[in-house]
């Protein structure tokens, strides 16, 4: 049984809403946005020790996506493109 069945079973069983997919749209410009940030710091932004609302947020957004990289949720072109601006081994960079 593939995952996407998986998860749609478990979310019957459970009763759970669907999680939010962001969109192609909105993951372009959180990558964007991290693009500058680290143009601009000179670091990856960090949710826990961030110097500012929006710094909390994208390292906060970037959490999630090292998240769904670990279970398998990222897809190879998000990943790809997170790698395009972070470097190898950014799932695991903290």
């Amino acid at each position: 049984m593939d995952r996407d069945l998986q998860t749609r079973f478990a979310r019957d069983i459970t009763g759970l809403p669907a999680l939010r997919q962001q969109g192609d749209q909105d993951f372009a410009a959180r990558t964007n946005e991290l693009s500058a940030f680290m143009r601009e710091r000179d670091r990856v932004p960090e949710a826990a020790a961030a110097h500012d609302a929006s710094e909390a947020r994208l390292g906060s957004w970037l959490d999630g996506q090292r998240a769904a990289d670990r279970r398998g949720r990222l897809s190879a072109q998000r990943a790809g493109a997170l790698q395009g601006v972070l470097g190898r081994g950014w799932s695991s960079e903290r």
